[in-house]
């Protein structure tokens, strides 16, 4: 009962009292917990949690602890405690929640410890007694009064816990209220500070927050947005995107993420639902703009496509160099998502374009007629100012006005953008590419694309055509040392066979197979033209000196076969990559045909080509030789052949020629061996005979004139003026004696001509009606009636004679024509009725030959012109026309309509004149017909 009443009291006591202790405790002034303490036997001190320093003590902690009250107030408890710095740091952390004996050794003492607020920092609130007496008998009734001390401590030490725990809760709310704005503001300021746009909206899909990069993106302020939808703030197909995502995360009840696009800007866009206040759902997201990230992954792809299409163009296997380009090209036009592109090559020397490839789409679009292959660069517009400038050129507006453009042709492409880059190799532009029309625009990208990506596909083309020309040039080499006319054999350092060409097989009588790997004198077997002489080997000779040799001009290959060749070769040493010797090269020919082609060569420049006799120049030099005493007398003889040019103008030069080859024929056989007989001329030939006087001359030319007349060609009969002369002295002029035997000919041929052309002309006549009667008979009756009429046209009688004559030989001409030909009458073909109608011009040459016909020549040419110029051979008309030729034409055509070929049924005499009066006027001159028709009817009376 004591105890409570005590205990009451305490409380009351220190709840009265309890403002000023915590004043006193907070200001360290006042009489208030101090005074209460200060002489109480409860040993109270009141110690900083943190460091161990004692902050107040009592008398009685001060008596119990042995030392001043002044100085234990200045002590830190580990100064005074029995226990190590350990321990007792040890104890101060469990003090505020248990308690425990401490012990000295001159007494036993009792501690408790209680947690207090001291400022801002917590303190121990300690008391100390000593419990040494306490179970003594005296010490009972001071034990009660103790216990009941405590016990008010114990309620002064709740009190204080109760007010320090008030106290701590009511700062610690201030301080949560503080640091939930501190945290707000923090939180503001990281999401404003982030440029990803964050925003909250309700169930409504209305926004309830936004972050300061969702106004700039709406460019609007926090209040007009908060509370409104999309649609009231985008464009309705943006809204409508928005609005889908957002419901599609509602939807889903999870996070969805979209890209999208906005002002030429990529957007991530992440969803999430959120459950608000009132339960339901809103939803939540952040916009992240990945515009960069977008444009290096783009970039990176298009890097790797690049990249994957430079290797394609650089490894894959192409035909040929122009579809490897056509590849780039293509790639390239995909990688930059142009729609046409082109590539030129490019002749800096030339200033010139030469087009190689046009993307297909080009090809479908345009309509060009006639499009060039080929420009010059002053004829080139703005694409050809990637020349002029020498670096890349990139339009994005082309229709806007530009000095550079020359306009379109016709059915041109249209271009909106235009990119043009040149590809240099060593500074000079080799080619420009060109791309048009891309969705966007072109930029350095672009060009830095295309210059790297055409960089390493022309060096990859170089490379081919590089490797492609050597391939080529090795099997060319090869192919041409196997096909080369000349025989090849390649010997290497071993001097053993390697390899030799088809020719060489032959030569040698060797195959490939069978040679390679032999010696090469095994294969190469050489010896001299002329027995008992050796030869040189060209080979030995290159291995020796490392020099090119040539075989001398009389070496023999001994084939393997037994044949023998004349042979020329050289036999040049050849060097391998490193510089060393590595064999010899031996190229040898067969010139055995050269060796016979020289002969003939120089046979040809004594001989003459036609004949085979010796020519002019021949003689000449034998002339010289010849001329000594032991030949004397030496005789000459010249001859000229009267009727060559006769033969050359009727029958052509090939039976001239046949007429010369006869002639030199007689001279061979009535010359001597060792006599020289030359061509010394056209139709001039000359005899030089050593030793022989002139009576034996004049019999050698005697013979020569009586068998060469014996000779005929066709209608013509061989003729020829001889004339000789004979050198008997020493001191005569050979050069003299050949003058007097030309003149002697030339005069011979003078006196003999009016003879010569006597015969040759009825030789012609005679071949000519000999071997067809019906002609004969023909030129009879033409030459009889041609009388006739040209007295009944009152000709004088010597044109009446002429006219006879030129009707007897009007179809002379026909001596060139097979005899089979004129029996075929009219049933001729084009081919042959042409060949006849060539007898006028052939019997006008005849007739011009021999002076006695030179009258009748121009009447025989025109006898088949027509009266209105449709004939032939001049296309003559009316008076034009020669009269004896209107004559010839009328009586011809009568005799040929009566007189039929091969027997036939003719006209009868009153048909043939009804045909002549139709064809007066046209085929015929009127006025010969209308004569001739009155003295036929005449004859007929008669």
């Amino acid at each position: 009962m004591k105890k409570s009443l005590l205990l009451s009291a305490f409380i009351i006591l220190m709840i009265l009292v309890f403002p000023l202790t915590a004043a006193a405790v907070k200001g360290g002034r006042g009489p208030g917990f101090a005074g209460m303490c200060g002489g109480h036997g409860l040993g109270l001190s009141l110690i900083d949690s943190v460091s161990g320093k004692i902050l107040y003590a009592g008398n009685a902690a001060a008596n119990s602890d042995g030392h001043a009250k002044g100085r234990l107030a200045s002590m830190k408890t580990a100064g005074i405690d029995s226990l190590s710095p350990a321990q007792t740091e040890a104890v101060m952390r469990e003090a505020p929640n248990q308690s425990r004996p401490a012990g000295r050794e001159s007494c036993a003492a009792e501690v408790n410890s209680y947690p207090a607020e001291q400022g801002a920092a917590t303190a121990l609130l300690s008391t100390v007694y000593d419990v040494t007496e306490k179970n003594s008998p005296e010490a009972d009734h001071r034990s009660l009064l103790i216990a009941g001390g405590i016990a008010g401590a114990g309620v002064l030490a709740f009190l204080l816990f109760l007010l320090a725990a008030l106290n701590r809760k009511t700062k610690s709310l201030a301080k949560a209220n503080s640091e939930l704005k501190n945290f707000n503001e923090l939180r503001k300021t990281f999401i404003d500070a982030d440029g990803s746009i964050v925003f909250l909206k309700d169930e409504n899909l209305k926004y309830v927050f936004v972050n300061q990069a969702l106004q700039e993106f709406l460019q609007r302020p926090s209040d007009e947005i908060v509370g409104k939808d999309d649609f009231a703030l985008l464009d309705p197909a943006y809204a409508q995107i928005f609005t889908d995502s957002d419901l599609n995360a509602l939807a889903e009840n999870k996070v969805v993420t979209d890209t999208g696009t906005w002002n030429d800007r990529f957007y991530r866009t992440t969803k999430f639902p959120v459950r608000m206040p009132n339960g339901k759902y809103g939803v939540g997201g952040y916009m992240t703009d990945i515009t960069e990230d977008h444009n290096h992954q783009v970039s990176r792809e298009r890097m790797l496509k690049r990249n994957k299409l430079l290797l394609d163009v650089l490894g894959s296997s192409f035909k040929s160099k122009q579809e490897q380009l056509d590849y780039a090209l293509h790639g390239l036009l995909k990688l930059s998502g142009s729609k046409y592109g082109y590539i030129y090559f490019y002749d800096e020397k030339k200033a010139e374009f030469t087009l190689n490839s046009w993307t297909k789409g080009v090809l479908a679009e345009c309509r060009v007629e006639d499009e060039p292959m080929v420009y010059k660069l002053e004829n080139t517009g703005i694409w050809g100012e990637v020349v002029r400038l020498r670096k890349p050129i990139i339009v994005n507006d082309f229709a806007s006005p530009n000095p550079h453009k020359r306009g379109y042709p016709a059915g041109h492409v249209q271009l909106e953008r235009f990119m043009s880059v040149p590809v240099f190799i060593d500074d000079r532009i080799v080619a420009v590419v060109g791309l048009g029309n891309k969705q966007t625009d072109y930029c350095e990208t672009d060009v830095y694309e295309m210059n790297m990506l055409m960089s390493g596909v022309w060096n990859a083309v170089q490379r081919r055509e590089t490797l492609e020309t050597l391939a080529y040039e090795r099997n060319e080499y090869l192919q041409i040392l196997l096909s080369i006319g000349d025989a090849v054999m390649v010997i290497n350092r071993h001097k053993n066979v390697e390899m030799l060409n088809t020719v060489a097989c032959r030569l040698t009588g060797w195959s490939v197979a069978d040679a390679v790997g032999r010696h090469y004198r095994d294969i190469f077997v050489l010896s001299h033209e002329q027995e008992g002489f050796t030869i040189d080997d060209p080979v030995e000779k290159a291995f020796e000196t490392g020099e090119i040799q040539e075989l001398g001009n009389h070496a023999i290959l001994l084939s393997k076969n037994g044949g023998k060749y004349h042979l020329e070769d050289s036999a040049a040493p050849f060097m391998d990559d490193k510089g060393s010797f590595a064999g010899v090269v031996l190229v040898f020919r067969d010139v055995t045909d050269k060796k016979e082609q020289r002969r003939k060569i120089e046979y040809m420049s004594f001989h003459d080509s036609l004949t085979g006799l010796y020519n002019r120049r021949f003689f000449e030099e034998e002339l010289r030789r010849i001329d000594t005493e032991r030949n004397l007398p030496i005789s000459i003889i010249m001859g000229d052949v009267n009727s060559l040019k006769l033969t050359n103008d009727i029958f052509g030069h090939a039976f001239g020629d046949m007429l010369l080859e006869r002639i030199a024929e007689v001279m061979r056989n009535v010359c001597r061996s060792d006599d020289i007989i030359a061509r010394w001329g056209g139709d001039e030939f000359v005899l030089l005979l050593p030793r022989t006087g002139s009576g034996e001359a004049k019999k050698i030319a005697e013979r020569i004139r009586t068998e060469v007349s014996e000779q005929q060609i066709r209608a013509i009969r061989g003729s020829i003026s001889i004339g000789y002369d004979t050198k008997a002295n020493v001191d005569d002029d050979i050069l003299h004696t050949l003058g007097i035997a030309e003149a002697k000919m030339y005069s011979a041929k003078t006196l003999e001509r009016e003879e010569v052309q006597s015969r040759e002309l009825e030789a012609i006549i005679s071949a000519l009606f000999e071997t067809n009667e019906q002609e004969s008979l023909h030129a009879a009756r033409v030459s009889q009636l041609c009388q006739e009429l040209g007295r009944a046209l009152g000709l004088p009688e010597s044109d009446v004679q002429r006219l006879a004559e030129a009707g007897r030989l009007h179809d002379i001409g026909k001596i060139v024509l097979e005899p089979g030909l004129l029996k075929k009458g009219y049933r001729l073909s084009s081919a042959e009725w042409n060949e006849i109608k060539q007898h006028p011009v052939v019997g006008y040459r005849i007739l011009n030959y021999f002076s006695d016909t030179l009258e009748l020549a121009e009447a025989v040419l025109a006898h088949h012109e027509n009266w209105d110029g449709s004939g032939y051979q001049k296309g003559l008309k009316e008076a034009e026309i020669p009269l004896l030729a209107r004559i010839i034409s009328v009586v011809e055509a009568y005799d040929r309509m009566i007189h039929a070929p091969d027997g036939a049924a003719g006209k009868s005499a009153e048909e043939a004149i009804q045909e002549l009066r139709r064809c007066a006027g046209t085929q015929f001159d009127p006025k010969v017909v209308g004569v001739f028709v009155e003295m036929m009817n005449a004859k007929n009376n008669e």
